[in-house]
């Protein structure tokens, strides 16, 4: 007895990107169903561009380069602006490109929202970090000829000293000076 294997019709897998559905058909098969034409689909939809993909996409509107301060963000320069932000998905870019607002997050989240809550981690973090200093000052009393905490200190005060230049916006050496 020869057994033999039903012949299927091409297949119509959706997949879902936020509040839009992406629909891949697959071709006639062997009987297996094969998701991997639709998880290849829902993998490229949700994939951030590289930095090339996204100035070919611009077509010289924008430049998109690596942040000189943290590799993991583009720097987006666009005439009179100068921006930091998360790589972004092809249809983000394309919506930026038109808009120039980045989209929300693929939680949904907009930029005032991620800002809020980086904002309150901030704030826990330096809260954190008063505690820390604290404890800290008590133990280098206790060992005044220990150069390890001053040593502690000089790195502490360097972190700050770059995130503050970062904020202003200048050059470490300028925060420096006002010391």
């Amino acid at each position: 007895m020869t057994k033999t294997r039903k012949r299927t019709r091409p297949k119509t897998y959706e997949a879902e990107m936020g509040d839009k559905k992406v629909r891949v058909t697959v071709p006639e098969s062997d009987g297996y169903i094969d998701l991997s034409a639709a998880q290849a689909a829902q993998h490229e939809a949700w994939r951030p561009l590289t930095v090339s993909e996204a100035n070919r996409l611009a077509k010289g509107q924008m430049k998109v380069s690596v942040d000189p301060e943290d590799a993991r963000l583009w720097r987006v320069e666009r005439p009179g602006s100068v921006q930091a932000h998360e790589p972004m998905t092809r249809e983000a870019f394309l919506a930026f490109l038109d808009t120039g607002v980045a989209a929300p997050t693929k939680d949904g989240q907009t930029a005032a929202e991620v800002y809020a809550e980086r904002r309150r981690d901030i704030d826990r973090l330096l809260e954190w970090l008063g505690q820390e200093l604290a404890k800290h000052q008590k133990a280098a009393r206790a060992e005044p000829g220990n150069w390890g905490a001053a040593g502690d200190l000089y790195r502490v005060r360097a972190g700050v000293v770059e995130i503050l230049a970062t904020l202003r916006g200048v050059e470490v050496e300028d925060i420096e000076r006002c010391l």
